[in-house]
């Protein structure tokens, strides 16, 4: 398959998988995330219902909202609704946008793109936040929000469904129980007690920790091959590796044998 197709392919799919007024919203949920201290849950791509209220009828239009629940206190951005809206080009753009009774600025996602064959439009790529409040009275009567250019020389309202908004809220909230569930504390296990150290063993354990690293090697060296000798030839040089070996020859077969394991470990 060439580039070419691949391209075209791929728009076709997504276009064939946005939402819109007639789709079966039980499939709004694109993505859960566990994030730390919430759960991100996106929703689909969804094409809104439009009327302009002033100036021409956009072109097209796609939205996704993002519902942070937050599981932890202080933790979770804002929900938002992020879109991208393409219209006929003109000088302005939407700036605004406006819905259960308040007005808020725009946050642009990246520039606006423009683009000119027969007729030249530009798309807007902008999102809005939703507090937690909006959220539930979206759920209850839809989200009905307009966006509005500088001087509302163009103004355009959209209309999401509360059945979408809805299950990607209960998307979260089916999460949350496994994000939150208690760990199950195991019960105590009775564990025996390791015999205490002898005199010698934590002698050995003592000046071995004041040597050097090179002299550390050559006390492991010396006592591994020393481990079936009853009475090797004690160690020369600094006091550190000469006490080490003077209380290694007082240690038990058994007692040589835990140091033994103990020093290898210290590699």
């Amino acid at each position: 398959m060439n580039k070419v197709s691949v391209v075209v392919l791929s728009l076709f799919l997504g276009a064939c998988s946005s939402l819109d007024s007639q789709s079966n919203f039980a499939d709004s949920v694109a993505d859960v995330q566990p994030k730390g201290g919430y759960i991100q849950v996106t929703g689909q791509s969804y094409v809104a219902e439009s009327k302009a209220n002033v100036g021409a009828d956009i072109l097209k239009s796609s939205l996704y909202f993002t519902y942070n629940k937050e599981i932890t206190q202080n933790s979770a951005p804002e929900s938002s609704i992020t879109m991208d809206v393409s219209y006929f080009q003109s000088y302005k753009e939407y700036e605004t946008v406006s819905f259960f009774g308040k007005t808020i600025d725009l946050e642009e996602r990246q520039l606006p793109r423009e683009s000119c064959s027969e007729h030249c439009t530009k798309t807007q790529y902008i999102k809005f936040p939703l507090s937690e409040a909006d959220i539930q009275q979206a759920r209850k009567k839809n989200l009905e929000f307009t966006l509005d250019g500088q001087n509302s020389v163009m103004s355009t309202t959209f209309i999401v469904p509360k059945a979408y908004i809805d299950t990607i809220y209960n998307g979260a909230n089916n999460h949350t129980a496994i994000a939150v569930a208690p760990v199950a504390v195991p019960v105590a296990a009775v564990v025996a007690e390791e015999p205490k150290a002898s005199q010698a063993q934590e002698m050995v354990n003592y000046w071995y920790g004041q040597a050097t690293k090179e002299e550390q090697a050559a006390v492991t060296d010396w006592a591994f091959k020393n481990r079936k000798n009853a009475t090797p030839t004690s160690l020369e040089g600094s006091k550190e590796i000469e006490m080490v070996s003077y209380w290694f020859n007082k240690l038990n077969s058994e007692e040589k044998s835990q140091t033994m394991i103990w020093l290898l470990e210290q590699e």
